[in-house]
């Protein structure tokens, strides 16, 4: 795959998630309580795959090559996925967005951790630098319970997505995009099922939403760990800031959420730290993982 491909692959991704996280907040909406929700985005992410790798006829695909990296994968997957669904019951979609798009500047922070990357000063900067955007856009939207809640899941979500991406891009040479996914869907799935037992079962519309959630997931994930293997891990996560786009045109005409003053500016110093880190990314500092 070319780093084209790969890009394109990226964006594809990114728009699948924003209509998933979409669906996944009108189910929230219609009282489904969050465990339900992870647990029936797992089960048919599960059956999405082993149904795809069966048509494929090559069960060797869910084989994983590096069962350690797998099982960090799988936990990062749970911790991310709980977050998201928590966050976007608390939180506006706007809102949301604004918060995660964090992600780029941890995913830099985790891999000049790991020796992946080199934290130069420029770098320092910018993630100071994004961090007050975040407080810009979000520190006049209020202070309730449910938002503080919102706001800590979001962040929790961060840490667990960055911790996947990173991690995938050590693996995604030797382990299949299908094993990848398939493990991770089937941990959150069983977690959520198990803590959702005692549920009524939800209706009809709730249902319909969350089968269109996990379909958008799959295809999503997919996209995005195929885009993980052709390029480098935060130049794929660059692309996570074209939601801001998506999200505010599905929140505008779902919500009526119009972004304020304070939001935009923020959201600008965030774009601008994400993108100068990953020029420098491009410009060679990223070792090989």
């Amino acid at each position: 795959m070319t780093q084209t491909q790969a890009i394109l692959c990226a964006l594809a991704a990114f728009f699948c998630w924003v209509m998933c996280d979409t669906c996944i907040k009108l189910a929230a909406q219609a009282e489904l309580p969050p465990p339900a929700i992870m647990g029936i985005l797992g089960i048919i992410g599960v059956i999405g795959i082993a149904g795809g790798v069966l048509y494929k006829g090559d069960l060797a695909l869910l084989r994983p090559q590096n069962p350690r990296n797998q099982a960090f994968i799988c936990l990062c997957s749970l911790v991310g996925t709980y977050g998201t669904v928590i966050a976007l019951k608390h939180l506006p979609l706007t809102i949301f967005y604004i918060v995660v798009f964090t992600a780029p500047l941890a995913i830099a922070v985790i891999s000049a951790f790991l020796k992946y990357e080199i934290l130069t000063r420029t770098k320092i900067a910018c993630l100071v630098a994004g961090f007050g955007g975040v407080l810009l856009a979000v520190a006049p939207q209020g202070g309730g319970n449910g938002e503080w809640i919102g706001y800590g899941a979001a962040l929790i979500s961060v840490l667990g997505f960055a911790g996947y991406t990173v991690t995938i891009r050590k693996i995604s040479q030797t382990d299949s995009t299908e094993s990848i996914q398939f493990y991770s869907s089937l941990t959150f799935g069983i977690v959520g099922l198990l803590c959702s037992l005692d549920v009524t079962t939800p209706g009809g519309q709730a249902i319909a939403l969350m089968i269109a959630a996990g379909i958008l997931n799959i295809v999503a994930s997919v996209l995005y760990n195929k885009a993980l293997g052709g390029t480098a891990a935060t130049n794929v996560a660059q692309i996570h800031y074209t939601q801001i786009i998506s999200g505010a045109i599905m929140g505008y005409a779902i919500w009526h959420e119009v972004p304020t003053w304070n939001l935009i500016v923020g959201s600008i110093i965030i774009v601008a730290s994400g993108i100068i880190v990953t020029h420098q990314a491009r410009q060679g500092e990223i070792r090989p993982a």
